[in-house]
């Protein structure tokens, strides 16, 4: 055998542990890379548990969210049809709006009671006063007509009230 063969600054040699150093630091590398990819691998694996359960929990909201709408649809049904029926209809079906809709029940009773008392009032004037039932009504029917066109003796001008300026052109339309 040759002793440049042995010799560690022999050319073939130093190629051979320059390849070997290559190889090691290229195994180094390669193990780093591969843990590299496991990290990343479990952190996909945990981002795909993740979005999973993201997406149950979103699927649960929206069948939640689908379920109160159905419920909301039907109680628009509800309240839409209720709307459509005469209002002591409603305050039987509904404590909340009887208890309002009997207070102006009420109101409209106190008022009727009033208008009634007046045209009492009236008819005794009048018959006091010599007028007959057919008179006393033909006063009546000209007080409307005066009420509503705001042209009346003693300020009780359709104008006077709100409520009632507010409905005059459609008591007219309706007279």
């Amino acid at each position: 055998m040759n002793d440049d063969y042995l010799n560690p600054n022999n050319y073939f040699a130093q190629q051979a542990k320059q390849n070997e150093e290559r190889a090691r630091l290229e195994e180094i590398a390669a193990k780093r890379e591969l843990e590299a990819q496991k990290f990343c691998n479990q952190s996909n694996d945990s981002l795909i548990v993740q979005l999973r359960n993201n997406v149950a929990a979103l699927a649960e909201k929206n069948r939640q969210l689908q379920q109160a709408n159905e419920k909301l649809a039907l109680d628009n049904a509800f309240l839409e049809s209720l709307f459509t029926l005469p209002m002591h209809q409603m305050a039987e079906k509904n404590p909340r709006f009887k208890a309002s809709h009997d207070a102006e029940q009420l109101a409209l009773a106190k008022w009727i009671l009033s208008q009634k008392a007046y045209a009492e009032t009236a008819f005794a004037i009048g018959m006091a006063a010599g007028k007959s039932a057919e008179e006393i009504k033909a006063i009546y029917k000209d007080s409307i007509s005066s009420v509503l066109a705001n042209v009346t003796k003693y300020g009780n001008d359709a104008i006077s009230n709100p409520v009632l300026k507010a409905h005059a052109d459609n008591i007219i339309k309706r007279k």
